[in-house]
């Protein structure tokens, strides 16, 4: 008896792995921040605006893995390495200019991040050939890339805040939080089945506009303005700046499928080719159609 080969056995990925693949890029980000804080507290040389040594060598690194992902087209790479690539790229552009106080600053900064939301929009549109849901993803990562910076209340604020290293901390801690609910979804994603991706998509979302009041006590705490009222507006602000985002994006992904499938009331109605002479003449009945009489039939005599 010939003797058999055991099966080979599947191929299972980590699931965990996954996780971890997706979450990197923007835990490398939030670890741009934490490493930057002792820097800036002990006045190290090297500092430009907000940006020190370590935080400006690890977010070029996000940036370095969002091309390489893009250059070999890593499926997971794809998902969140490139879009918090070109946040790492805003994130440089705003902490390099942080301090300063000219008015023409403030526009370059709105035009750089123009340029790079419409190259953002536009790899949304690659995307897009694969998975509408995918694209609408690919640009929200893109806004939460502003979860992984948080204040630093022993630094940047303008007054002394009693306890200042617990609300950092805290504040840490909060964008990790994000950051695995982040790799989460991103996960559900990609593993979902097309009918299912949408509604994934939809949580994504909803993550996003969801960012503005998780965070939103940040920024009135480091202004010395803590108050509900304050809290409210500082969602509200980036309710209106991810809705115009999320917007954009929603309304050009909607252009571009209906540019791509053709209505049915567009498809013209295939002609009935000319009849041959042969089909016309089986269009002629062959058989005779027999009319009974009831008259009797006469015999024909035989000679």
């Amino acid at each position: 008896m010939a003797a058999e080969w055991p099966p080979r056995p599947g191929h299972f990925v980590d699931r965990t792995r996954i996780i971890v693949v997706l979450a990197a890029p923007f835990v490398v980000l939030t670890l741009a921040t934490l490493t930057s804080w002792p820097w800036r507290a002990l006045k190290l040389p090297g500092v430009i605006g907000t940006l020190t040594p370590p935080g400006i060598f690890l977010m070029a690194l996000v940036v370095a893995g969002a091309m390489y992902a893009l250059q070999r087209r890593l499926p997971l790479g794809m998902v969140t390495w490139v879009p918090a690539g070109q946040g790492a790229v805003v994130l440089l552009t705003t902490s390099f200019v942080a301090d300063a106080t000219e008015a023409f600053v403030g526009i370059a900064i709105i035009i750089a991040y123009v340029l790079i939301y419409l190259i953002v929009l536009g790899l949304a549109m690659v995307v897009a050939g694969t998975s509408t849901p995918l694209a609408i993803s690919f640009v929200a990562f893109f806004v939460l890339t502003q979860a992984s910076r948080f204040p630093l209340f022993g630094v940047d604020a303008q007054y002394p805040i009693s306890g200042s290293s617990a609300f950092t901390i805290i504040a840490f801690f909060v964008a990790l939080a994000e950051i695995v609910l982040l790799a989460w979804l991103a996960r559900r994603l990609i593993e979902a089945p097309d009918e299912e991706a949408s509604k994934i998509t939809l949580w994504i979302v909803i993550f996003v506009f969801a960012h503005g009041l998780i965070a939103g006590w940040e920024e009135p705490l480091l202004r010395g303005e803590f108050s509900v009222v304050e809290i409210l507006e500082q969602f509200f602000r980036w309710f209106i700046l991810a809705g115009i985002q999320m917007g954009m994006a929603w309304g050009l992904l909607r252009l571009r499928n209906s540019w791509s499938s053709e209505p049915h009331w567009a498809e013209p109605k295939p002609e009935r080719p000319p009849a041959t002479p042969k089909e016309k003449a089986a269009e002629i009945p062959i058989e005779a159609t027999i009319i009974e009489s009831s008259e009797p039939r006469r015999r024909r005599r035989q000679p």
